[in-house]
C-alpha cells in the first residue's frame, strides 16, 4: 500500500500505447473476496477493453460481483491516447480502488462525450486514486476522471501537476456531468497555467454550457 500521495522508489510502468493484457484475479487473505491487481499499465487498458467490451481477456465483467479492481503500482500513460473506461451501452458499475497510487500522463483527444479517465460509470465507487497531469479533449461530458460519473461515489480523488480539460458543455475538472452520488475529499492541486475550457460555440451557434473547477454539472438531488 502506498502512502496516499507519495511516490514510490524506482520508475513507473510506462506504456506503449497499444498493449492490453489481462489484470491478475487475486484473492484477498483477509476477506476472502476476489479482485483484479492492476500493477501494469498494459494491465489498465486491458481493464478498459473488458469494461468497454472490446476484448476476450478474462471473465465476464458484467456485474458487480466481478467488477473489483485494485490499482497496485504507479502507472505512466506516457501521453498516449487512451480510451475512456465504461461507455453509456457498458458503464463501469463496480469499484476501483486506486489505493493512494497515481495514474500519469493522461492523455484524449477528439471530439467524443464522455471522456476522461472512466468515460461512464454507475454505481459502485471509484476511490483512493491520484491522477497526475491530464490533457482531456471532447465535446460533452468532460473531466479528467470522469466525463459522466453518474451514480459512482468518488472519494479520496486527487488530480495534480499541469492539467488542460477541453470540451463544449458539461466541463470539469475532475468529473464532467451528472455527479448522482456524494463526492467526499476531492483536491484539485494544479500548476498555475492548468484550465477548464468550455466552448459553448458550435457550427455558429452558441449554446449554454456548464463548467466547473471540480464538476462541470452536478446534478439534481440531495447529494454532497
Amino acid at each position: 500500500n502506498n502512502d496516499f500521495g507519495g511516490d514510490l522508489e524506482g520508475a513507473d510502468e510506462v506504456w506503449d500505447g497499444e498493449t492490453a493484457t489481462e489484470p491478475t484475479l487475486v484473492t484477498d487473505t483477509a476477506t476472502g473476496e476476489e479482485y483484479y491487481s492492476i500493477t501494469k499499465a498494459s494491465e489498465l487498458a486491458g481493464f478498459a477493453a473488458m469494461v468497454n467490451g472490446t476484448t476476450t481477456l478474462g471473465r465476464s465483467v458484467t456485474t458487480p460481483e466481478t467488477m473489483n479492481f485494485k490499482l497496485e503500482g504507479n502507472i505512466d500513460l506516457g501521453n498516449y491516447e487512451w480510451t475512456p473506461i465504461g461507455t453509456t451501452a457498458n458503464p463501469f458499475t463496480g469499484i476501483f480502488d486506486g489505493d493512494g497510487f497515481t495514474i500519469k500522463n493522461l492523455t484524449v483527444t477528439g471530439y467524443n462525450s464522455n471522456v476522461g479517465l472512466f468515460g461512464d460509470t454507475r454505481d459502485g465507487e471509484i476511490k483512493n486514486l491520484i491522477v497526475e497531469n491530464a490533457k482531456i479533449s471532447g465535446r460533452l461530458n468532460v473531466g479528467v476522471v470522469s466525463g459522466q460519473p453518474y451514480t459512482s461515489k468518488y472519494t479520496n480523488i486527487t488530480v495534480k501537476g499541469h492539467v488542460e480539460v477541453n470540451g463544449m458543455a458539461y466541463v470539469g475538472g475532475v468529473g464532467g456531468k451528472n455527479a448522482y452520488a456524494n463526492w467526499e475529499k476531492i483536491t484539485v492541486d494544479v500548476d498555475a497555467s492548468s484550465y477548464v475550457n468550455a466552448n459553448s460555440v458550435e457550427d455558429g451557434t452558441a449554446y449554454r454550457t456548464y463548467v466547473g473547477g471540480v464538476i462541470g454539472f452536478n446534478g439534481e438531488g440531495s447529494h454532497s
